[in-house]
């Protein structure tokens, strides 16, 4: 798949606006040491984190229709950085639980999503503020 392809759900005007959360993606999609930085900085299973990244900003971004949210490829990009702040933590959990539930469970992408949110409510959190690590 190309890294354009992801976009194709999308309409002119959306692919306009979201230009600058479509550029963060593509980026987080070809970064090679995200995942092992992420895992081993939250201790978390490789395998995991890989299927997340997959999931919300790679394959899984065409087969939902994701709308690419800059919020979403900020925190990711942080969180390879090292300079993460509360909410990421909520988000890459968040991710973990939902990818899992549609990708190995099964689960349509919706119900997944109300799952995944009612244990790591990460949008609510963002829209409360958030504080700097």
């Amino acid at each position: 798949m190309y890294l354009t392809d992801r976009w194709s759900h999308l309409n002119k005007l959306e692919k306009k606006y979201l230009k600058e959360a479509m550029k963060a993606y593509d980026r987080i999609i070809e970064s090679k040491d995200d995942i092992l930085k992420i895992a081993n900085r939250y201790q978390l299973n490789f395998e995991d984190i890989e299927r997340a990244k997959q999931y919300a900003f790679g394959k899984g971004v065409l087969q939902n229709q994701f709308i690419p949210d800059l919020r979403m490829a900020q925190s990711w990009e942080r969180m390879t950085l090292g300079e993460e702040i509360d909410s990421d933590e909520v988000l890459l959990k968040h991710e973990i639980l939902e990818s899992d539930l549609v990708m190995n469970q099964g689960l349509n992408q919706l119900d997944a999503h109300k799952i995944a949110q009612n244990e790591y409510p990460w949008s609510i959190i963002i829209t409360k503020g958030d504080k700097q690590k």
